[in-house]
């Protein structure tokens, strides 16, 4: 019985957690009441964007190493993802979200 209670945790956690629950590695993650930011991609790649309730990718980009990615604030304060030259508006109600690189 506990075997089965302590399994069921850790598949819930993997769940509701998001970020191990998504294919590939994170390379910049967005939490709700901190500053967004934006680095180089480390390499050329195809990267998703998950938010952490998503098992699909919203978006995914091909990058080259050197591209832009990440998270940044609007003027008027709303959060929104960045890859390359694509953008997106995160809900308001976004608590995280990752850019992920996907692996071949």
């Amino acid at each position: 019985m506990k075997r089965t209670i302590l399994g069921s945790l850790v598949i819930l956690a993997f769940v509701v957690g998001g970020c191990g629950a998504q294919k590939g590695e994170t390379q910049i993650k967005y939490e709700k009441g901190n500053e967004p930011t934006a680095i180089a991609a480390p390499k050329d790649g195809t990267y998703a964007l998950y938010t952490a309730s998503d098992l699909t990718p919203k978006v995914r980009q091909k990058l080259s190493a050197g591209d832009r990615i990440g998270f940044e604030k609007t003027s008027d304060g709303r959060i929104r993802a960045v890859a390359g030259t694509y953008n997106q508006m995160l809900a308001g109600s976004t608590q995280e979200a990752y850019w992920k690189l996907e692996k071949k």
